[in-house]
């Protein structure tokens, strides 16, 4: 039986590459970035500001299934202009894209930024005894223009749900890092989500029957502050790592 066919937008990323690895075994890979060192024919070079050039990777990968949209400009520290057109601009690009070409999900790499400014300036919450949790269910208050436009496309997940069955999850990710070892910033401490289990949340968002759904992205850290136990309940999630053991 053919595996269903997979686009990865910013795959050439550090997050792209390690879904990249992570998922080969379940589903046919596809690739698209702006930074491309060669390309082939699962391999696609575009910017995703650019409609037509969305469009046209698009094209290419008939009954393509699911996308996972990782693709922007991902520095916190992003301004306007960047913001608006790599991770706004972009997002709504892919999912219209998606819409034309009859993709059934999205799951879209939202940040932990959606919410950053619960942490305060500069973040402080990782060194707190006992913080409350913050959930999906508490107001969005971003701490930057990274922030609004992480939050603004968690709406546009939800418009092109809601107007066009476009199912999507929506992960707030922590912090994923190159070495996978939490034990060098204290904040990683409470935020690391660590490579696998990275990979079996984002396996687990692409597979589950939910319909719409946004989750934080953290492993099973002692001191984190953030809620998962949507995602233990609704698809499954059980995150293998603790930072705190490492």
């Amino acid at each position: 039986m053919a595996l269903p066919k997979l686009l990865i937008t910013g795959h050439s990323g550090l997050i792209g590459q390690i879904l990249w690895r992570g998922l080969a075994d379940s589903f046919e890979l596809y690739g698209v970035d702006i930074c491309l060192g060669e390309k082939n024919e699962k391999v696609f070079r575009a910017d995703v500001s650019n409609f037509e050039q969305v469009n046209a990777v698009f094209e290419k990968i008939p009954g393509l299934a699911c996308i996972v949209h990782l693709a922007g400009d991902p520095h916190v520290d992003a301004d306007w202009q960047s913001a608006l057109m790599n991770n706004i601009v972009g997002t709504r690009n892919v999912y219209e894209a998606a819409k034309a070409h009859g993709v059934k999900r999205i799951v879209f790499a939202s940040s932990n930024h959606v919410t950053g400014a619960y942490e305060g300036f500069p973040p402080s919450l990782h060194v707190q005894a006992n913080p409350a949790k913050i959930t999906t269910q508490d107001p969005i208050r971003p701490d930057g223009y990274y922030g609004v436009s992480k939050a603004a496309g968690e709406a546009i997940a939800r418009m092109y749900y809601d107007l066009h069955g476009l199912e999507s999850v929506c992960l707030r990710i922590g912090s994923v890092l190159k070495d996978d070892d939490p034990t060098k910033v204290a904040r990683s401490q409470s935020v690391w989500l660590s490579q696998r289990d990275l990979v079996q949340l984002v396996k687990k968002s692409l597979l589950a029957e939910v319909q719409f759904a946004i989750y934080y992205g953290v492993s099973n850290n002692r001191n984190r502050f953030w809620d998962i136990s949507n995602a233990v309940a609704e698809i499954g999630y059980q995150p293998e790592d603790d930072a705190s053991t490492c």
